[in-house]
């Protein structure tokens, strides 16, 4: 069975749940490459934390925009993904994201998302990357998700 098809027996949320079911099948490669991890959720909310070495550095020395992109993103779609349906996934259709603060290398940064509005086809989400450490505003997000029946 497609993977895709696995999910959509489900609702967001259980699907959300398996993640961190360290006896569950589903893997999340890309955290895993970028040095995330699932910290909490609950319908609407999705917080992601990582902290970036130096696989993830730009040629300035700094950590490449896309790594907070890419947590940025974890969050505010999988915010969405909590209050889906069974049937139904979703995937990025639109992000913005606004950068305040450089980030480094070992800098623990926490990823919070959070649902704003769903409706039938389209949702949105906004997610915002804090320092751990000094609880500083590094970067923020709005998210667009567009919502789909798996057999689409």
């Amino acid at each position: 069975m497609k993977l895709l098809e696995k999910w959509s027996e489900h609702t967001g949320l259980e699907n959300i749940k398996k993640i961190i079911d360290t006896n569950s099948p589903v893997h999340d490669a890309m955290g895993t490459m970028l040095n995330l991890e699932l910290k909490e959720f609950s319908e609407g909310i999705c917080v992601y934390e990582g902290t970036p070495d130096t696989r993830h550095l730009n040629p300035r020395g700094l950590i490449h925009g896309g790594w907070a992109m890419s947590i940025l993103d974890t969050a505010a779609v999988l915010a969405v993904v909590t209050a889906l349906p069974k049937g139904r996934l979703c995937a990025t259709s639109s992000l913005e994201v606004k950068f305040s603060r450089p980030i480094k290398v070992g800098m623990k940064c926490r990823a919070e998302g959070k649902l704003k509005s769903m409706g039938a086809n389209m949702a949105h989400s906004k997610a915002k990357l804090i320092d751990v450490e000094t609880g500083k505003l590094l970067a923020f997000c709005t998210c667009t998700a567009s919502i789909y029946d798996v057999h689409d």
